[in-house]
């Protein structure tokens, strides 16, 4: 029989090596295993919220993300690697969180810092355990933007309720205030005679003045109540409305003036300016032509006059002279306040319907072939009168109708 002696300081040196071998052994929950684990997958998480595209206003900060969790079939508990870039390479990172836990189905993540505004940002999110890995979630763009508000316009003058010195006033607010990345400020200025504003005597578009913006109406009716209002606007934004405001125009004077021929007996309920004083250079006096159509909407846009009104397509027609086939309506009116008085006259015929007329050419006697108007054209921003009627010039004359009288910015 063979004797093993085998001394103690081998034993222990047995021992520690099954000691080792015992520590770097496979254990899928090791703490300090290194390496992958073969034949185990980690599916990335899936973006929720900010969803692709997405705009987040600065003061709605910070930024939550949401998540689907990630699916692994491994035994190791997760944890979610976010980046933040302005960049969809990812290369240099505004932000990076790791060691996030997951949440039960989906993870809520809150950014611990705010995001700088008006800038294009992409997120990304990956899973890991360890020792194994998912590919980042498809890169999602989100957008921090700081909101455009534009309030509304205080008005200033004529007071509220004051009567004012002349039929032709000056409406003044003081500027919208505003906040964010806004375009020009412009402004809306609206004149009716209801409170309500169904009856509309001028809406004017304009720029804004320095600290008050000013709208300079034209000749409006004596002793006449109206109401007004304005809003601020830019390429993309539209303010509130100010408060509504009110003025009466003064008396008229014992004196009135008149057109030529036939002069109106008094100012009809809805026109912008008293016809008892303007001189009519051009047609028929319509002072009393009976007001049975309102212009719905006027403007000059280009080289057209546009004159949209209620009666539109509904006047009787008359035949164009000796033109077979050709009828008409009527003719646009245009009012040129020049040298402290209003002048007017029918200008270009309207077909049955029509509403725009193309205008190359006002003064130089193309229309207007009678002072002032036969060598005046209206300048970028000028008020005029406009205003639309049965056939009134030239030998064509029909019922005696017309629109009511409204004020533009040419």
């Amino acid at each position: 029989m063979r004797r093993v002696i085998v001394s103690l300081a081998g034993l222990s040196a047995l021992v520690a090596v099954a000691a080792c071998e015992q520590v770097t052994s496979y254990t899928p929950l090791s703490p300090s295993i290194a390496g992958p684990i073969a034949g185990v997958t980690i599916d990335p998480p899936v973006p929720v919220a900010p969803t692709n595209g997405a705009e987040i206003p600065v003061g709605q900060q910070p930024v939550v993300m949401l998540v689907d969790n990630a699916h692994t079939n491994g035994v190791r508990p997760l944890e979610y690697v976010y980046e933040i870039a302005t960049t969809t390479d990812f290369g240099a990172p505004v932000y990076t969180q790791t060691g996030v836990k997951p949440g039960e189905g989906r993870t809520t993540f809150v950014l611990p810092q705010s995001l700088a505004p008006e800038t294009t940002y992409f997120w990304r999110v990956m899973a890991r355990d360890g020792a194994n890995s998912s590919t980042y979630s498809a890169p999602v763009r989100f957008r921090v933007f700081t909101p455009v508000v534009i309030e509304a316009p205080r008005p200033a003058s004529p007071a509220n309720g004051s009567t004012t010195t002349t039929t032709s006033p000056t409406l003044v607010v003081n500027n919208a205030p505003r906040s964010g990345p806004h375009g020009p400020i412009r402004y809306l200025f609206a004149v009716a005679t209801d409170q309500a504003f169904g009856n509309q005597v001028a809406v004017e578009e304009l720029g804004e003045g320095s600290s008050q913006t000013s709208n300079a109406l034209g000749g409006l009716q004596f002793n006449t109540t109206y109401f007004w209002r304005a809003r601020a606007f830019d390429p993309g934004h539209t303010g509130p409305w100010s408060d509504v405001w009110s003025f009466k125009t003064p008396a008229a004077p014992p004196a009135g003036g008149g057109g030529g021929g036939g002069g109106p007996t008094g100012p009809a309920p809805n026109d912008a300016i008293d016809l008892r004083d303007v001189t009519i250079v051009k047609g028929e006096n319509i002072g009393n032509w009976a007001v049975t159509s309102t212009i719905t909407s006027a403007h000059h846009s280009g080289q057209d006059l546009c004159t949209g009104h209620t009666k539109q397509g509904q006047w009787p027609v008359l035949g164009f002279f000796d033109i077979p086939g050709v009828t008409v309506e009527g003719n646009q009116w245009m009012f040129a306040f020049i040298g402290g008085k209003w002048y007017g006259g029918a200008g270009e015929w309207l077909r049955p319907g029509q509403t725009c007329k193309t205008i190359d050419h006002v003064g130089s006697g193309v229309f207007y072939d009678s002072p002032p108007l036969h060598v005046w054209n209206p300048a970028p921003g000028e008020t005029i009168g406009v205003a639309v009627s049965t056939p009134a010039r030239a030998g064509q004359w029909g019922t005696a109708e017309r629109s009511n009288i409204v004020l533009i910015k040419w």
